[in-house]
């Protein structure tokens, strides 16, 4: 009896070397999996950041249609800001609090705006003239620098616009930036830079 049971003790038992092959092997897949996970993750949180930015606009847009008020869109070369039109007071006031408040982006980034009207011309005419039209001459004159680049108009009109979004540091072969667009009506498109200019834009 104890010989039967020294000998099933035996078989069901690992040597040390076997389990030191096992902590290896799992070392070695472990590592390769953390390895594909940040070769990818710069990619995927460019376009979650992206999406959100997309969503971001989109929930200002709805917010002019249901406030009745005239939203707008500051874009600078390395931050944007969201403005609302106050008509009491005359002028544009930031709306930096959630949910209009920008996240933190996953790396440094610059952002390159184009603002056109239907006819494709450049940002003073068009939909956006009407927008500064509509403020009082005064507004104008003294807080100029304040104005929106985009408009999303109280009507569902907006803007036609294309922002590109790329990162700072120009490594464009392993993280490639995104670029939102929209005709003005249709709902913001969130496209890769690869896949605007296959489609010739």
């Amino acid at each position: 009896m104890d010989k039967v049971s020294h000998r099933l003790g035996k078989i069901s038992g690992f040597t040390l070397i076997e389990l030191l092959v096992v902590v290896v092997v799992l070392g070695i897949l472990m590592g390769a999996a953390v390895i594909s996970l940040n070769l990818g993750g710069d990619q995927r949180g460019m376009q979650a950041y992206g999406q959100r930015m997309a969503q971001r606009i989109e929930l200002a847009r709805d917010r002019a249609v249901q406030n009745n008020q005239e939203w707008g869109l500051r874009v600078a070369r390395d931050e944007y800001l969201f403005v609302v039109f106050d008509e009491l007071q005359g002028h544009w006031i930031p709306q930096s609090q959630p949910p209009f408040k920008p996240d933190e982006p996953p790396q440094p980034l610059l952002y390159e705006l184009r603002v056109q009207d239907g006819g494709g011309n450049e940002l003073n005419t068009g939909l956006f003239a009407q927008a500064q039209d509509s403020i009082p001459q005064t507004a104008v004159e003294t807080d100029s620098q304040e104005l929106p680049d985009v408009v999303f108009f109280s009507s569902g009109e907006a803007s036609q616009f294309a922002l590109e979004v790329t990162p700072q540091n120009g490594i464009q072969d392993s993280v490639q930036g995104f670029r939102l667009v929209t005709d003005g009506f249709s709902p913001m498109a969130l496209e890769g830079l690869d896949d605007f200019s296959r489609g010739g834009g």
